[in-house]
């Protein structure tokens, strides 16, 4: 994904944490994360786009490349709200062999960079004020913006398909570029300053409200006002790592909804990829998919963390 729509998925994390029913002791946890957040949200553009603007590790932390080889797999569970879970209900490859590059490890970042965040909170609570060792706040928040990024990534179903649609006539950045426009149309930008300008709530100010209703945004966030925000990893999932892993699978196969196996970046064009025989999903039903589905995995993950770090906090 592109710079801003990183931003914009962070920030509804938050508005999700913020809105959603929770039990009463999240709700506590998410409370906290997100004035936590909105304390630091000038730094979301920056911080959830270092890794490609800074680290630039795309060529194997923010993918995990699948290729469908013979054989059975066992494919592991996400939460029954997830979208992109129920497509295992129409694809052609769940249950069936693959192969992993070995190069590539997106849910091992994922899990690198959560325990990151966790230690760094653990650090600032335990050394002294002014500690030169200590992490500052911004720190933090950088890790978990950053955090947001390899979550995002992983629901794109390019960044999990050994096919190369970064070539030819670039599917991948096409489409991730459609889902950027929409986010620079509706949302108003201080890109001198790279941030957001503000609603009084604290979030993204919208702008050209007129035609929103027509936007794919719109098609998301219906999407996930119908949906119940469920914090399990997904039955058997005991992790970050176990989860995201799980995301990779299922995004891996909504690529082969998208572009079926007959087709690879010599096949599939600017001209015909909308409409291609065999297609299981249209490009609105990928885009509701993917958002909406990456929106509460960012929610989850960070959920869990901040959590996880307040129970430590709390006993000490």
């Amino acid at each position: 994904m592109k710079k801003y729509t990183h931003a914009w998925l962070a920030f509804k994390a938050i508005e999700r944490l913020e809105t959603t029913h929770l039990a009463r002791t999240n709700k506590k946890y998410a409370a906290h994360l997100v004035s936590w957040f909105k304390n630091h949200k000038d730094g979301v553009i920056q911080g959830a786009w270092y890794p490609d603007a800074v680290i630039k590790d795309m060529a194997y932390s923010h993918v995990l490349k699948f290729t469908p080889e013979e054989g059975k797999r066992e494919f592991r569970n996400l939460p029954s709200s997830s979208l992109m879970y129920a497509r295992k209900k129409t694809s052609a490859l769940f249950k069936k062999g693959f192969s992993i590059d070995k190069n590539t490890n997106l849910p091992s970042r994922c899990e690198a960079i959560a325990h990151a965040v966790i230690d760094n909170l653990k650090m600032q609570e335990t050394e002294a004020k002014g500690s030169p060792i200590s992490p500052t706040d911004n720190h933090v928040a950088t890790l978990l913006f950053m955090l947001s990024h390899y979550i995002a990534d992983a629901h794109v179903p390019f960044h999990c398909d050994s096919r190369k649609f970064s070539q030819g006539d670039n599917l991948h950045g096409h489409i991730e570029g459609l889902w950027e426009k929409e986010i620079e149309k509706f949302y108003s930008i201080d890109e001198a300053n790279e941030r957001f300008f503000y609603q009084p709530n604290g979030y993204p100010l919208p702008r050209n409200e007129n035609q929103y209703p027509s936007s794919l945004l719109t098609l998301v966030e219906t999407e996930l006002s119908n949906r119940k925000f469920l914090i399990t990893w997904g039955r058997n999932n005991s992790s970050t790592l176990d989860f995201m892993t799980a995301v990779c699978q299922y995004s891996y196969l909504l690529s082969y909804d998208l572009f079926p196996s007959q087709y690879n970046e010599t096949s599939v064009t600017l001209a015909n990829w909308r409409n291609l025989p065999g297609q299981k999903v249209s490009f609105e039903e990928l885009s509701v998919i993917v958002l909406s589905d990456a929106i509460d995995s960012i929610a989850r993950v960070w959920l869990r963390v901040w959590r996880r770090y307040m129970k430590w906090k709390s006993k000490g």
